[in-house]
C-alpha cells in the first residue's frame, strides 16, 4: 500500500483503487468512517459466511453501528455496537443467533485486532422475509 498527502487529504493507491482520507468530510473518507466501516466490513462477511455454511438461507443483512467516544482522551473510541438484522424466511432462534454472534467475534480478524482496548458489542437479530424485502 502506498499513501501520499495532498493539501488536506491522504490519497491510499490500494489494490481496488485511490481512495481520499480526510478529517474533513467534504474531502474524503474521515478515519473513524473507515475504521468502523473495515470492522463491520469483516464481521459481515463472516456472517455471512457462517449462515451459507450454517446452510441458513437469507435474503439480506442489514447492519447498524453506533459508538461511543471519549472526548477527554482525544475521541478515543471506547465502544463500538454492531447490529446485525437478517432477513430470512425461517428467522433463527434467539440460542443460534447468540451462538453466531459469538462466532463472528471470535473469529474475526479487525475485531481481534482491538478487542483488547475497544468494547465490541456484535448482536445478530433475525426476521421472517416480507413480501416487500
Amino acid at each position: 500500500m502506498k499513501f501520499i498527502i495532498e493539501n488536506e487529504k491522504l490519497i491510499g493507491n490500494l489494490e481496488f483503487g485511490a481512495l481520499d482520507i480526510s478529517p474533513n468530510a467534504q474531502v474524503g473518507y474521515r478515519p473513524f468512517e473507515l475504521f468502523v466501516s473495515s470492522l463491520t466490513g469483516c464481521s459481515g462477511t463472516l456472517l455471512r459466511d457462517i449462515l451459507v455454511k450454517k446452510r441458513q438461507p437469507y435474503d439480506k443483512i442489514e447492519m447498524e453501528v453506533s459508538s461511543i467516544r471519549n472526548p477527554d482522551q482525544a475521541n478515543r473510541i471506547e465502544q463500538i455496537s454492531i447490529n446485525a438484522l437478517v432477513y430470512t424466511e425461517k428467522p433463527l432462534s434467539a440460542d443460534q443467533n447468540d451462538k453466531i454472534s459469538k462466532l463472528v467475534v471470535k473469529n474475526c480478524g479487525m475485531i481481534q485486532s482491538v478487542i483488547n482496548c475497544i468494547e465490541i458489542v456484535f448482536t445478530i437479530k433475525s426476521t421472517e422475509t416480507t413480501g416487500d424485502e
